[in-house]
């Protein structure tokens, strides 16, 4: 898994995220890109799944620190994961055709 900052308040995923590393390291990411912004946006074009404690991190950005996410992700299954949670509005969820590397 890759983890690129590419905006002032957007980072982009690129690879599976799967393991406890990549969601420590998507935290600290994120901790790190949400200081003095009001929304953040997340890319993830390949992945088809998301780790428990990424998702966890990302309810408490919205629902205890009021950070507004716009997610986009590339692959249907991520997509249908967040339908299942009913997290589509509150990560204001949308599926994109993956961009070329």
């Amino acid at each position: 898994m890759q983890i690129e900052v590419t905006g002032t308040n957007e980072l982009t995923i690129r690879g599976n995220i799967k393991s406890i590393e990549d969601s420590t390291r998507i935290k600290e990411a994120l901790a790190a890109l949400k200081k003095g912004e009001a929304g953040i946006r997340l890319r993830v074009p390949e992945s088809f799944s998301m780790t428990s404690t990424v998702i966890g991190f990302l309810m408490k950005l919205v629902n205890l620190d009021r950070v507004r996410i716009a997610l986009a992700v590339g692959d249907p299954r991520l997509y249908q994961l967040m339908e299942e949670l009913s997290l589509v509005e509150t990560f204001n969820v949308s599926l994109v055709k993956a961009q070329p590397k």
